[in-house]
């Protein structure tokens, strides 16, 4: 049996002090204060943090890599990339293509699943049925209402597929929804014109997540006389929705990050990294997003001719220091945000994202200053591998 001691603990509700775990069989045998199991090999844990793998629901790329690549090589890396920085589980997640690009991907994540040594959990499919006039940095041309043809389709390929953004005012959303869901898939609304009246049905067809919250959605606005709520507030208000968002400090401010904590709480709000292929690359770097170019700024990524913001250049444990500065998060619940909240939304809390016995030893070792120390996945410790030069 393996542990780790003297530690900080991070549980669910709190942070246990100068404790110990030990794990076994890639699960946690026992966690605790004070006295000690025997027959155990210790590893001096330093008093750092120890709190469960982070999970991303929400994840294109990284050291130069994209999940759209199609090839066995490219997801393996982009795993060892997150890996490196505390993440142990991730959704490869597509921005909007084409399903021939789609049925590529899926082939790969098959083939690269049990290669990878982080977990590469079931896809994110990002589009294609979004609305154009919230493309952001999506190729408008692709955008579409799905066809019933599509919809079997993707209950067929359900079992690779953990979730699915859509945009549920287009036509034939809600039948998406209500089949996609019964499928399994996990239905998020993003990159959508859709408000309250088109929420409505959406929730009781089975979508229970918003995408990127405050990204690419609608607000408040006056209509005639009055005011009506948009996207945003209704799913800070519908205790029936969970939201992602990426707290990276750019793509949401931090008044906003605050709010959606406040409201939200940290069990239905999920920390995302939406991290593109270049992050980890220096900036100003150029890589491909989709059938679109885009380049690295700092800490955001954007459209290679300005015109629009796109996806992060950040990692989950960036996003878990940021809730923690920004939002005034307690270090277990901005965690919690990065574990557990992803992993119930997936409907895999029983396997990870906690400490508890029986759960997956993917635990991650940091320091105050939220720098990654060690990572472990099904209890084997995993050494970084060499990473693009001059990356963040």
């Amino acid at each position: 049996m393996k542990g780790i001691q003297p530690v900080r603990l991070v549980l669910l509700d709190r942070v246990l002090e100068d404790a110990w775990i030990t794990f076994e069989e890639g699960v946690i045998q026992a966690f605790g204060q004070g006295e000690r199991p025997a027959a155990v090999a210790w590893q001096d844990g330093k008093r750092l943090y120890v709190s469960p793998g982070l999970i991303d629901l929400h994840v294109h790329g990284g050291n130069g890599a994209d999940a759209l690549d199609g090839t066995s090589e490219a997801l393996p890396r982009i795993s060892d990339y997150h890996l490196a920085h505390g993440t142990t589980s991730l959704c490869p997640t597509l921005a909007t293509t084409t399903y021939d690009r789609i049925s590529n991907s899926l082939d790969a994540w098959e083939s690269a699943r049990t290669r990878s040594r982080g977990r590469l959990l079931p896809l994110h499919l990002e589009g294609p049925h979004f609305a154009r006039t919230k493309a952001g940095a999506h190729d408008p041309d692709l955008l579409h209402a799905a066809t019933d043809e599509e919809i079997g389709w993707l209950v067929e390929r359900a079992s690779g597929i953990s979730q699915m953004t859509v945009a549920p005012e287009m036509p034939n959303a809600l039948e998406l929804i209500e089949r996609g869901s019964k499928a399994g898939i996990v239905m998020s609304a993003g990159h959508t014109e859709a408000r309250e009246e088109h929420m409505r049905p959406a929730l009781e067809a089975g979508l229970h997540k918003v995408t990127h919250l405050y990204n690419a959605m609608t607000f408040a606005e006056k209509r005639g006389l009055f005011r009506l709520a948009g996207l945003a507030e209704y799913a800070l208000m519908e205790d029936r929705l969970s939201c992602e968002i990426i707290a990276d400090g750019i793509h949401v401010e931090p008044v906003l990050l605050k709010l959606a904590y406040q409201r939200k709480g940290a069990g239905r709000l999920a920390l995302i990294s939406d991290a593109l292929a270049g992050t980890g690359l220096p900036i100003g770097s150029e890589f491909a997003l989709g059938t679109l170019r885009a380049k690295v700024g700092e800490r955001y990524c954007l459209l290679a001719n300005g015109s629009a913001l796109a996806g992060s250049a950040t990692r989950m444990m960036d996003q878990v220091r940021i809730m923690t500065e920004s939002a005034g998060a307690p270090i277990h619940e901005a965690i919690r945000m990065a574990t557990h909240t992803p992993a119930k939304l997936l409907g895999r809390d029983n396997h990870i994202g906690a400490i508890a016995s029986g759960q997956a030893a993917d635990l991650v070792r940091f320091d105050a200053n939220f720098q990654v120390h060690d990572v472990w996945v099904g209890g084997e410790r995993r050494e970084p591998l060499p990473q693009a030069a001059g990356g963040q």
